[in-house]
C-alpha cells in the first residue's frame, strides 16, 4: 500500500492516492471521441456498450448462547434475513455515458449505522465528452490533490457514500494542464445534506506542458484547489448554548502543492486551511484548521523507500456540521499507517484523529538478489516500516485533561506550537520477510509491535489506556500441482492490556479453477469477565466456487466484534454467528 513510492510514473498529483487512504468509488466512464466526427449515425449505435456488475450478501443470523446473542435480537440483527445489494449499470457509448446504481439495505448487515437501512436508487449520472471538455450532471465522486479539503468515495465495508449530486466541468486545453470545477450536494445515506459544497482544482504538470525543455529524469507539477460550503443556521432543537452562537453561513478551505521528481526520487509538499468552522467534532470552536504534508519516495530496481509526514489541526470538515459517525465528511486525512490484512494484526486499527495530530511514516522494502548470502537460490523480498502518531502539544489550561470535551463552546480552543507533539496516540514496527524456499513452497515471515492508546482512539481504556501489543505470523504457500494449491497462516498476539492473548489459524485450499475451502480458527485467552468475552472461541468454515464471471461464497461461522476501519475511519462491527452467503456478478 505504497502509492507514493511509484516515483518513476510521474502521475498528476489528483491521481495520487496516500498510503492507508481508501479507493474511491466507480469514476464514470468515458468514451472516446471517434476520429472520424463524419460517420453515420447509424454506426454510432453499434458503438453502445453496456457493463455493470453485482454485489450481494446476505446473513441469516442464528442463536448463539456463547456470545450472548439471539437472532431476533434487533439491536444486532435488523432483520432475520440480512442483506446488503449493490447493482451497477453503465452505458457507454461516443461521446456519452450514463448509468446508476440500485442498492438494497432494507435489513442491512450488522454494525451499519441505523440511516443505513433503506433501498432504492441513490447513484445517476450522465457524462457528455467533446475534444478536451466533459461534463457530468447526477452523482459522482471527486478528490482535489491528496483529498485534504475534497475528497468524496464510496467503501461498502464502512457504509460509506459521499457522493456529490451536481454538476462537475473538466477541462484539459493544453497538455499537462487540468482544470476541474464542480457543485453539488452531499450524500447522506438516503438523503442529501441542505449545504451546497462548490470547488475549483487547477494543476499543471510542467514537462508535459514544455516537453522539449524538460530532461525526461524531471518535472515539476504544481496544483491549487478551492472548497467552498454554504450552510444556514437552521436548529430548532439544538441546546441553548447553540442558539446563542453565531455560525458562519459560508466555509472555505485552500489547498496548494507541488510535486518534484529528480530521477529516482519523488518529493510532494501540500498545505491547506479552512476558515472557522463550529462542529461537533470540534466543540463548537472557533479555531482555523490547518493541514500540512510531505511525502519523499525513492524508487530504484530492487530498493524502495518512502518517508512521509503530516500535521493537521482542526481539519475535520462535515457538509453537515451536527453530524457525528462515518458519514459527510468533505475531505478527508490519510491515517498514515499501514493497512494490516492478518486477522490479529488488524485488532487494533488506528483512526485518524478529527482534533488534529503528527504522523510520521518510513517504509523501505530491499530484494535480495539470487545467490547472495540472504537471497538464496530464489531471492528474499524484505519489508520494514513503521508509524509514530502523536496528539498536537495543546496549551491547555491548569487542571483541564486532554479530552475533546474540554474545548468550551463559542471560543478559539486552545492553541498548539506548530513542532512540538504531544502525547503518544499511536506506533508500530512492521517486520517481513518473503522467502520462496522451493519451486513449490514459499514463506513469509511477519512481525508486528504496536503501542495503541484505547482512551485516545476509542474513548476508553480496557485494562489499562496504553495496549502494547506483539503480533507473529508465519504464512505458506504450497502449490502441490498446477490446480491445486494449499495456504496456512499462524498467528499469535500477545498482549497484556486489552482482552490479553490470541491465537488465529487459516487453512485455505484452492482447486483450481473453480474451488476454494476455508477454515479459519480465532481463540482469546482472557479468563477475567470484566474485561469482556471470556475466552471466545470464533471460527468459520467457507467455499468459493467461481465460474466465468460468477463468484460465490458460502460460509458459516461467529465473527468477532471489532472496529473494522480503511482510510483513517472506523465502524464498530458487533459479534455475530449465522450463514453467510455471497455473490458477484459482472458484465
Amino acid at each position: 500500500m505504497t502509492a507514493l513510492m511509484a516515483a518513476a510514473a510521474f502521475m498528476p498529483l489528483s491521481a495520487q492516492v496516500l498510503e492507508g487512504v481508501p479507493n474511491s468509488g466507480p469514476e464514470p466512464e468515458i468514451a472516446l471521441v471517434p476520429s472520424d466526427s463524419t460517420q453515420k449515425s447509424d454506426n454510432w449505435f453499434k458503438k453502445i456498450r453496456v457493463s455493470g456488475a453485482l454485489q450481494t450478501e446476505f446473513l441469516i443470523p442464528v442463536d448463539d448462547h456463547g456470545l450472548g446473542q439471539m437472532h431476533n435480537d434487533r439491536d444486532v440483527y435488523a432483520g432475520d434475513v440480512l442483506n446488503n445489494t449493490y447493482f451497477d449499470l453503465n452505458l457507454n457509448a461516443p461521446y456519452l455515458s450514463v448509468g446508476a446504481r440500485f442498492e438494497w439495505a432494507k435489513w442491512p448487515l450488522p454494525g451499519y449505522e441505523k440511516d443505513f437501512e433503506g433501498w432504492g436508487v441513490p447513484y445517476i449520472w450522465a457524462t457528455g465528452r467533446y475534444k478536451w471538455a466533459s461534463l457530468t450532471v447526477g452523482d459522482y465522486y471527486e478528490q482535489f490533490g491528496s483529498g485534504l479539503i475534497l475528497r468524496t468515495y464510496e467503501e461498502r465495508s464502512l457504509g460509506i457514500d459521499n457522493a456529490l449530486r451536481g454538476g462537475r466541468l473538466k477541462l484539459n486545453p493544453l497538455p499537462g494542464l487540468q482544470f476541474t470545477a464542480l457543485a453539488g450536494k452531499q450524500r447522506y445515506y438516503w438523503e442529501h445534506n441542505s449545504s451546497w459544497i462548490w470547488g475549483a482544482d487547477a494543476e499543471w504538470n510542467l514537462a508535459e506542458s514544455f516537453r522539449k525543455a524538460f530532461n525526461p529524469n524531471w518535472g515539476v507539477t504544481v496544483g491549487f484547489s478551492y472548497v467552498g460550503k454554504h450552510e444556514k443556521e437552521t436548529y430548532m432543537d439544538a441546546p441553548d448554548f447553540m442558539n446563542r452562537l453565531h455560525f458562519p453561513e459560508n466555509t472555505a478551505a485552500f489547498d496548494a502543492r507541488v510535486r518534484l521528481k529528480m530521477h529516482d526520487f519523488s518529493l510532494l509538499l501540500e498545505g491547506a486551511t479552512r476558515n472557522n468552522e463550529p462542529s461537533a467534532d470540534n466543540n463548537y470552536t472557533y479555531r482555523r484548521g490547518s493541514a500540512a504534508l510531505a511525502s519523499l519516495s525513492y524508487s530504484s530496481r530492487g530498493f524502495s523507500a518512502l518517508l512521509q509526514a503530516k500535521r493537521s489541526d482542526n481539519m475535520s470538515w462535515r457538509s453537515d456540521r451536527n453530524v457525528t459517525g462515518v458519514s459527510s465528511f468533505i475531505n478527508n486525512m490519510p491515517p498514515f499507517t499501514m493497512t494490516q490484512t492478518y486477522a490479529l494484526a488488524a485488532m487494533y486499527p488506528y483512526a485518524t484523529q478529527a482534533d488534529g495530530e503528527w504522523a510520521y511514516q518510513l517504509e523501505v522494502r530491499y530484494l535480495c538478489k539470487r545467490g547472495t548470502p540472504l537471497g538464496g537460490k530464489y531471492g528474499t523480498q524484505l519489508r520494514l516500516s513503521g508509524s509514530l502518531i502523536n496528539a498536537l502539544d495543546r496549551d491547555w489550561p491548569e487542571g483541564v485533561a486532554h479530552i475533546k470535551d474540554s474545548y468550551t463552546p463559542g471560543t478559539d480552543g486552545y492553541g498548539a506550537p506548530f513542532w512540538k507533539a504531544g502525547s503518544l496516540n499511536y506506533a508500530d514496527v512492521n517486520v517481513e520477510i518473503n522467502k520462496k524456499l522451493t519451486r513449490s513452497f514459499s514463506l513469509t515471515l511477519f512481525y508486528l509491535f504496536q503501542k495503541y492508546n484505547q482512551a485516545v482512539i476509542l474513548g476508553h481504556g480496557v485494562n489499562g489506556d496504553m495496549v502494547t501489543a506483539n503480533t507473529f505470523v508465519a504464512e505458506g504457500q504450497w502449490k502441490i500441482n498446477r490446480k491445486t494449491q494449499l495456504r496456512f497462516e499462524a498467528q499469535y498476539l500477545h498482549t497484556k492490556q486489552d482482552l490479553g492473548d490470541w491465537l488465529a489459524a487459516t487453512l485455505e485450499l484452492s482447486l483450481a479453477p473453480h474451488w476454494m475451502i476455508t477454515v479459519t480458527d480465532m481463540q482469546n485467552f482472557n479468563s477475567d469477565e470484566n474485561l469482556g468475552p471470556v475466552k471466545k472461541n470464533y471460527y468459520t468454515f467457507g467455499v468459493t466456487y467461481n465460474y466465468r464471471r460468477n463468484r460465490f461464497y458460502l460460509a458459516y461461522g461467529r465473527t468477532r466484534e471489532g472496529y473494522n476501519c480503511s482510510g483513517g475511519i472506523c465502524r464498530w462491527v458487533p459479534a455475530s454467528k449465522g450463514f453467510t452467503l455471497t455473490y458477484n456478478y459482472s458484465f
